[in-house]
């Protein structure tokens, strides 16, 4: 069974391959669940 960052590189890597605007999508999901994890990322 993989473990939490097993799951979570899938996931990255998946959206990925999609292109950029998969990826930016992502991103911009990702920034609203946590604003903190993406201003400690660089992200915003």
């Amino acid at each position: 069974m993989p473990n939490r960052r097993d799951k979570a590189r899938f996931i990255i890597d998946t959206v990925r391959k999609k292109g950029d605007t998969a990826s930016s999508e992502m991103i911009e999901f990702l920034c609203e669940l946590d604003p903190f994890l993406c201003r400690d990322l660089n992200l915003m």
